[in-house]
């Protein structure tokens, strides 16, 4: 069988440049038997002794056209077989799953595409996943995110590789694609779906780029990628300068909330303050993020204290005391039962909860201690003992302040962050609140200088 020479070089000459591959990796290669995933799966075998790399292939069924998708994985399977690679199919229901996130069949299909391969890499222990992306799907994807208002990121276009995803065919043109299966007597299958212009990325394809080199320049394409190339040096000094600010000011709360502290928002120029933002939404999981979408977040934040917003069906932004939080729908905490001593792990917040009897001879500078960690009077509490989220309308007296209160109004008056509070632990017994963890201890178990047990509470992270 005639190997193409130029097109193997060229490939090689990519794994080298971007270090896409490792010698002794294991790439998984998502495989639907479409020419660029044919080309790719045969040209890494080609290179499989070379680069010592285990190689396997995945098809992914979305269930959107049942008959062309048995064809396909019996094709796939075949074509595996011949060469000896390890074949894995898995099936994700998208139009389904399209209707219930509220997203378009592309967007969906795309998201859990990527979800599916991440499952099989990690369950038979890939460490790479490649996919057939090349030059001219770098052009459509360009325009696409142009046309939807993205920032620099979206102009820049996808990357050789993004963590573990890795794009061996980032320089090759489908022209080249497509002489080389041709040059191999390579088979493959033509999604009919493809040659449809009902889905944007078609249109561009097959009407707007063709539109553009014939109306403006032959050689827009090259000149676009040249752009982006341009656009992605500069990008790497402004991501570096991003990243060192956005270290000293991003943490994730033990309830898995992502956040920024924003008290020296002032000092950020805009273009800094969007990217930031673009970094919260990503570490927040969201995909495909819009330009637009940024700029709304960051005109929340222009001369305002407060604020919240919907970014998707089931995600929120808010803004509270100079700190940004991007969520889930809120959670309920699950009440635990505790007795004393125990040591108890709790799945939301990711947190343990440590409690101990201590003689009074034994603890000093009550009033040092760290906010995690809090001293009672044991004989004043009454059993049953238990942590759990808080409770609406729950009373309390606060340590040291006149009169009880609603818990809620007291959170409020010292500036809790509001989506905090269903990851805020409270110790109950059986008069009610104890121990906001953390914040303030009931006056009525507080330490005093008849008291004669004390019960050491503590809380800090645990891993799930």
């Amino acid at each position: 069988m005639k190997t193409d020479c130029d097109m193997l070089q060229k490939v090689s000459s990519t794994i080298r440049r971007y270090s896409l591959i490792e010698k002794g990796d294991s790439v998984l290669v998502g495989f639907s038997g479409g020419p660029d995933s044919v080309a790719l799966l045969h040209l890494l075998n080609d290179l499989k002794s070379k680069l010592k790399l285990k190689l396997g292939a995945v098809y992914v069924n979305h269930q959107l056209r049942p008959r062309a998708a048995k064809k396909e994985e019996r094709f796939c399977h075949e074509f595996c077989e011949k060469l000896g690679i390890s074949f894995f199919s898995t099936s994700v229901n998208i139009p389904d799953l399209s209707k219930t996130d509220k997203t378009g069949i592309e967007e969906t299909a795309r998201k859990y595409r990527y979800e599916a391969m991440q499952s099989i890499a990690e369950k038979q222990k890939f460490t790479k996943i490649a996919v057939g992306h090349h030059s001219d799907d770098r052009v459509e994807t360009i325009i696409f995110n142009f046309c939807r208002g993205a920032g620099r990121h979206g102009i820049i276009g996808f990357q050789p590789i993004r963590d573990n995803i890795i794009r061996p065919l980032y320089e090759a043109t489908r022209e080249e694609i497509l002489r080389y299966l041709k040059d191999n007597q390579l088979e493959y299958l033509t999604d009919l779906s493809n040659l449809k212009n009902q889905f944007t990325r078609n249109r561009i394809r097959r009407k707007i780029i063709p539109l553009i080199c014939k109306e403006i320049s032959g050689s827009a394409p090259s000149n676009i990628i040249r752009f982006s190339h341009l656009l992605s040096d500069e990008d790497r000094f402004l991501s570096d300068y991003t990243a060192k600010i956005y270290k000293k000011i991003h943490r994730v709360s033990p309830g898995g909330k992502n956040s920024l502290d924003l008290r020296k928002k002032l000092e950020y120029d805009v273009w800094l303050m969007r990217r930031l933002l673009f970094q919260l939404l990503l570490d927040a999981g969201l995909f495909d993020i819009e330009f637009a979408q940024v700029e709304r977040l960051r005109k929340m934040l222009d001369g305002s204290r407060s604020g919240r917003m919907q970014l998707a069906s089931k995600r929120f932004a808010e803004y509270t005391h100079d700190e940004l939080f991007v969520y889930s729908m809120l959670n309920k905490m699950a009440r635990t039962p505790v007795s004393i001593p125990g040591d108890y792990s709790l799945d939301y917040p990711l947190i343990r909860v440590n409690l101990t009897l201590m003689e009074p001879e034994n603890v000093s500078n009550i009033k040092g201690t760290p906010q995690n960690i809090c001293f009672a009077d044991a004989d004043r509490l009454i059993k049953p003992l238990s942590i759990s989220g808080l409770k609406p309308g729950g009373r309390f007296h606060p340590f040291g302040r006149p009169g009880s209160k609603k818990a809620g109004d007291f959170l409020t008056d010292i500036k809790y962050p509001r989506p905090l509070r269903d990851e805020l632990p409270v110790l109950y017994d059986k008069k009610g609140i104890v121990w906001l963890a953390g914040v303030e201890l009931a006056n009525r178990a507080a330490v005093t200088a008849k008291t004669r047990k004390i019960l050491k509470i503590e809380i800090g992270k645990h891993k799930p």
